[in-house]
This record gives structure tokens, C-alpha cells and sequence, in this order.
């Protein structure tokens, strides 16, 4: 597991999201080699087959202080780039579970980008207070993932959020974004789909080209 600095930072923000929160890449190193994994809130960047409970131990400091003494924790100084991986096909890290749902949902990235009609509210659930996705002008990125403010009364918790959205962090999404976009902003609407051992089935939004600024406030928090 790698803590990514600013230029990794900004080479990720750059680039859209896989989901709330997170980012599938590949990771080409200075060797030649290339290596997949997650990277979460462009900030820190777990390798594939990494155990993710080192995420819940990365945000306490004495535990990571521990992981840089015992190596289990670098600074990416090996990585000549990341890149996101757009394909679900070339996403080596993401288990897709299969369902016994017959329903021919499917997830936002493969939906057909529309624009907002009418006036309509959206919510963005993060294990991170400073979601590198949401801009100090109060504006979202493009390829911002979010969730439709009905289908956030579903999430009473953290957890709730990690189980109906798929996440792949473990720790609870425990700060919640409103985003108020115009008329016209171009989306992509799915249904998060089985992933990570969660259930998904949450409505999963994708601002296709972010949202201007001050029409995201927050973080307010719910319970873990």
C-alpha cells in the first residue's frame, strides 16, 4: 500500500472515478512493470491483492506510524503513472458477483449520458471529510460519482452506504455531500451492481462533466 503525493494527487483528480470514492487503475512503474489496484480519494493506493482492512488501519496515525515501520506502507516512489481503467472488462481488480436477480440493470458508466431536466438533488456519501472530488469552490470534478437524494433515505449509516453502493473501503461513508446541479447537467444514471462482497442496488449517478461551483455543500455526518 502506497500514500500517493500531490502529483500522483492531481494526476488522478484529473481522471473519472470507478465509484464513490474510489478509482480502479493501472499502475505503470518505473521498471516497465505494470501492477493494478484502488486508489481512495486519490490519497492512498492499495494494490491488488492487498487486504483491505489495511484501510481501516490507515486512518488511525499510531497504526500508521506501525505500517511504515514494518514496510507495510510506501510512498509510491516507484510509480511512473496511474491510469484509470475505463473498460469493466480491463478492471482486474473489481469482483463483479453474479446475481440470481433477473433484472437487466446495469451500472451508470454503461448507461447513455443524458442532460437534467428539471431540479433535482443529489447526495455523495465519503469515508473522507475533505473528498478530493469536491473542490474548495464547492464544485464536483468530472466523473463524480454520486447517488439521487430518494435513494440516499435508504442509508441510515456509514455501513449502509459501503453495503448499497459497493464499495470497496470498509470504513464507513460517513460524510454526505448535497449537490444541486442546473438544468441541463449532463449525467449518467445505473444501478450499483454486486462488488466487494456488497450487495449494491443503490442508484448510482455519474456527473458526467462535474458540476459548477457552490452547488455542493457539506459534509454533514450520520452515524457510522
Amino acid at each position: 500500500m502506497d500514500l500517493l503525493n500531490e502529483q500522483r494527487q492531481k494526476e488522478l483528480t484529473a481522471q473519472p472515478e470507478s465509484g464513490m470514492g474510489y478509482q480502479d487503475v493501472a499502475i505503470k512503474l518505473r521498471n516497465g512493470e505494470t501492477r493494478y489496484g484502488t486508489a481512495f480519494n486519490a490519497e492512498f493506493l492499495l494494490y491488488s491483492g492487498e487486504s483491505s482492512h489495511l484501510l481501516e488501519r490507515i486512518s488511525d496515525p499510531g497504526q500508521r506510524s506501525l505500517m511504515l515501520e514494518r514496510n507495510e506502507l510506501g510512498f509510491g516512489e516507484d510509480i511512473r503513472s496511474l491510469k484509470v481503467l475505463q473498460s469493466e472488462a480491463d478492471v482486474s481488480t473489481r469482483v463483479r458477483e453474479s446475481s440470481s436477480s433477473t433484472k437487466s440493470s446495469s451500472g451508470a458508466s454503461d448507461a447513455p449520458e443524458e442532460e437534467l431536466q428539471e431540479e433535482e438533488r443529489f447526495k455523495r456519501f465519503s469515508a473522507d471529510a475533505n473528498d478530493r472530488r469536491v473542490t474548495p469552490t464547492g464544485a464536483l470534478l468530472p466523473g463524480t460519482y454520486a447517488t439521487t437524494e430518494e435513494d440516499a433515505k435508504h442509508v441510515k449509516t456509514g455501513r449502509d452506504a459501503v453495503k448499497r453502493y459497493a464499495l470497496p473501503n470498509p470504513g464507513p461513508a460517513v460524510n454526505v455531500f448535497t449537490i444541486d446541479p442546473p438544468i441541463r447537467t449532463k449525467l449518467q444514471r445505473g444501478i450499483a451492481q454486486p462488488a466487494y462482497g456488497q450487495p449494491g442496488g443503490g442508484v448510482e449517478v455519474i456527473f458526467v462533466n462535474g458540476s459548477p461551483n457552490n452547488t455542493v455543500t457539506g459534509p454533514v455526518q450520520i452515524p457510522p
